[in-house]
């Protein structure tokens, strides 16, 4: 380059934007490795320790015609700080790269997918959907990858449910929008007298949820049905009502009404929980409301002021909240029917 471009080039400002954009890009390229490699087997493989090029294509079931290219994409791991190369061999690097290749660690690559899937296209399409009109729609997303993710906060539910659920005696748990039935699980096993009833809205999610509870052992504690919680007729037969991370999948609008419907399933005394990640600039927490208010039928995360005013408009008492993952806006809200 000559110096009279290289000079330009650095007045201009535009030298200087190019190394940081670059420097920007990375982790993105990155993140984009981690969560391919870690989906395909690629670090499971190398966690046991070095492996050569023609090791990792038999583990992916790639012909030898295929070498030259997986070089290629070994070679962005390299360039990313993932993988190191010594020779034919290529190995882990860095902290994050070898968590994610010890054990179990699905629900993190998953949040990387999801990362680069979903809330990416949610950031460069929101502009031009809300110009056209076109809302995103719940057919939009991958159910069984928010799943995934959701184990993330498991731990945490888990603790907010054994507050308020007794370890002994007859109870009944109401969870709706019980997914594939993991705290209906969790529920039985804190209570031995407990019986529960799990409520989805989508009939393959459902299906899912009952062969889980035939496969728990619990198909005489626990039954699941499929339906709208707003179109179901409320009889006062629970201790407890359950709605995790579900909250902004109703318009905020309509979350008054809703919640004194809820009300009317519910024993006297009984009480609501509700899981949800509130309003937050964190970046994640803030993708989520954009998802939740740009989609149809959904709407934004609340704060957690409004939601506490929410449950005491719709005539709950003793309201409550506490945060459950530290440093985090994800909070359980428990509310007696008044």
């Amino acid at each position: 380059m000559k110096l009279r471009t290289f000079l330009g080039l650095l007045f201009s400002g535009r030298l200087g934007l190019l190394w940081r954009l670059s420097r920007d890009v990375e982790p993105v390229y990155r993140t984009a490795f981690l969560a391919t490699a870690g989906s395909n087997g690629v670090l499971a493989a190398l966690a046991r320790g070095p492996r050569s090029l023609g090791y990792l294509a038999a583990e992916l079931g790639l012909s030898p015609d295929s070498h030259e290219a997986l070089a290629a994409w070994l070679a962005v791991g390299v360039g990313v700080g993932v993988l190191k190369r010594r020779g034919d061999h290529y190995q882990l690097r860095g902290k994050v790269a070898y968590a994610l290749a010890s054990g179990d660690q699905d629900a993190f690559v998953a949040m990387l997918q999801q990362t680069l899937g979903l809330h990416r296209q949610l950031i460069m399409e929101a502009p031009g959907r809300l110009q056209a009109g076109r809302p995103s729609t719940l057919a939009d997303q991958d159910g069984r990858l928010i799943a995934r993710v959701s184990k993330l906060i498991e731990p945490f539910v888990d603790e907010a449910l054994d507050a308020v659920i007794p370890r002994s005696g007859s109870y009944a748990l109401f969870d709706v929008g019980c997914g594939e039935g993991r705290y209906l699980r969790h529920a039985c096993g804190r209570n031995p007298q407990l019986t529960a009833l799990g409520l989805e809205l989508q009939d393959d999610v459902a299906a899912m949820c009952r062969d889980n509870v035939r496969e728990w052992g619990l198909a005489d504690r626990v039954r699941v049905e499929v339906g709208d919680i707003r179109q179901r007729p409320a009889r006062p037969e629970f201790d407890l009502i359950t709605l995790h991370s579900l909250i902004y999948y109703f318009p905020w609008q309509s979350r008054v009404e809703l919640l004194k419907h809820l009300a009317g399933f519910l024993k006297p005394g009984g009480q609501l929980m509700i899981t949800t990640s509130c309003q937050s600039n964190q970046p994640t927490l803030a993708v989520l409301n954009l998802w939740a208010t740009t989609t149809a039928g959904c709407g934004r995360l609340p704060t957690a002021a409004e939601m506490t005013e929410q449950l005491r408009e719709a005539g709950f008492v003793r309201c409550e909240r506490r945060a459950i993952i530290p440093g985090e806006h994800v909070v359980a809200f428990t509310a007696r029917r008044g």
